[in-house]
């Protein structure tokens, strides 16, 4: 794999402070309770796509953004963020990406996440 060297995140926020999130275009690394990445996403205005996150609006994480704690968001040039969330994605191999992510074939990369999510569910019934 190509080595890019990722930047220092612009800001961490917990998924409480999105509103502070400005409006502007980068990448971001959606973290759970134990700081796991797991997911990746990139947009032109971060806080617009955030929130759609949050409100269970985005199709890819509608069934698991309840896990998401804290966010890294890095502002940076539009042209450069998809190069950094692709490599990221790759790099850290999020359970939550299952396109753009080139470590294992798509329907592994499904049935990791589904697996994943099922898990979710489990223990939130444990509780």
């Amino acid at each position: 794999m190509i080595n890019i060297e990722i930047p220092n995140y612009s800001e961490r926020l917990s998924i409480s402070e999105i509103h502070k999130v400005k409006l502007e275009t980068g990448f971001y690394f959606m973290r759970d309770l134990s700081g796991e990445i797991v997911y990746i996403g990139e947009a032109l205005n971060l806080r617009r796509r955030l929130r759609k996150h949050m409100t269970g609006g985005n199709g890819t994480t509608k069934r698991f953004y309840h896990v998401f704690k804290t966010i890294d968001i890095f502002y940076c040039d539009r042209k450069e963020r998809k190069i950094y969330e692709l490599y990221a994605i790759n790099k850290y191999d999020p359970v939550g990406n299952v396109d753009g992510n080139e470590t294992a074939n798509k329907s592994i990369l499904r049935k990791r996440r589904e697996d994943w999510i099922e898990s979710l569910s489990k223990d939130s019934k444990i509780v």
